[in-house]
């Protein structure tokens, strides 16, 4: 039986690494996207996610979205000097308003141009309680808007979306994803500063994994 066609959205990170390994049994990966909007961390971010592309032999796409950065006030997209925000300052110090409805929105209409009937996201438990545009009842929400957006249909799903950052983690290593190619820091330096909040959740889902001893962080013996 031949299998759909999918597009993936690539951030560069463990969720959506992750979500395309496991949507590799049951679908055909054909593109992956990326999206730029002037996060700080947008290079390191857009490398992280042509290899990964790369690995799954997925086509990469960058797609530039500079306006949405400029209308955010998140630390993601400040000009470096965040003052601690991307270690304290919560979920609301690194929201961007809208980012994955925009996101997946965009997707969906790249999906029927490129013959895919399914976009593949890297939605998790853990992360949908501080921002709710994570979850599943924004998948469905989402799922139902394209419905009546789109005359072919698509639909969004996230393999990781029931899953825990730890879980998410143990599929990774069954899978085999390329640990030494993710990228979760919010910073773009040249090795993922062990700080931010992305990173604290990273260093937390892998500790005691296989994978800790293949991630480094800075300040770590290289």
């Amino acid at each position: 039986m031949k299998k759909e066609n999918a597009l993936a959205l690539l951030s560069g990170g463990l969720d959506s690494a992750v979500a395309a390994a496991m949507a590799v049994r049951r679908y055909s990966l054909v593109q992956a996207i990326f999206f730029d909007y002037g996060q700080l961390a947008a290079e390191r971010e857009k490398s992280a996610s042509r290899q990964i592309a790369s690995f799954f032999g997925m086509e990469h796409r960058c797609i530039d979205l500079p306006w949405l950065g400029s209308f955010s006030g998140s630390a993601l997209t400040g000009s470096g000097s965040d003052n601690g925000k991307l270690e304290e300052g919560g979920a609301g110090a690194v929201w961007v308003e809208n980012r994955n409805g925009i996101f997946l929105n965009i997707a969906a209409a790249v999906a029927v141009r490129s013959g895919c009937s399914v976009v593949i996201t890297g939605f998790n438990l853990e992360e949908a309680g501080e921002f709710p545009d994570n979850s599943r009842e924004f998948m469905d929400a989402v799922n139902r808007a394209l419905r009546l957006g789109e005359i072919n249909r698509v639909r969004v799903e996230s393999p990781t979306v029931d899953l825990s950052k730890r879980e998410i983690v143990r599929e990774g290593i069954e899978l085999e994803v390329p640990w030494s190619s993710l990228w979760s820091c919010y910073r773009g330096k040249k090795l993922m500063c062990g700080r931010c909040q992305s990173c604290l959740r990273l260093k937390n889902a892998i500790r005691g994994s296989r994978a800790d001893e293949l991630i480094t962080f800075e300040g770590e013996k290289v």
